[in-house]
């Protein structure tokens, strides 16, 4: 077995928690289901339906940059205002 650490805040993930609540709300949620097999049904009748009429191709507008981390942009700050500070007192 392998464990791998996936942070909660990925992309993927949260793609998946959207897809969950349009599911939840507009099929099971107001669903009225006579058997695993009609859920089913109804199920992949909305997948279906979901994907001819919403889905887009995806267009990936990632540059490459390496992000900041928010230490780093605090440090920067920091410094900056060290400087400022140091400036006006001499």
């Amino acid at each position: 077995m392998r464990f791998v650490y996936t942070p909660k805040h990925s992309s993927w993930l949260n793609q998946i928690e959207i897809v969950f609540g349009i599911i939840m709300r507009k099929v099971i949620r107001r669903g009225n289901f006579t058997s695993v097999a009609d859920l089913h049904d109804k199920l992949l009748r909305f997948i279906t339906y979901f994907n001819e009429v919403f889905a887009k191709p995806f267009r990936w507008t990632f540059t490459g940059r390496p992000l900041q981390t928010g230490e780093q942009k605090k440090t920067g700050k920091r410094r900056q205002r060290f400087q400022r500070i140091n400036e006006l007192r001499y």
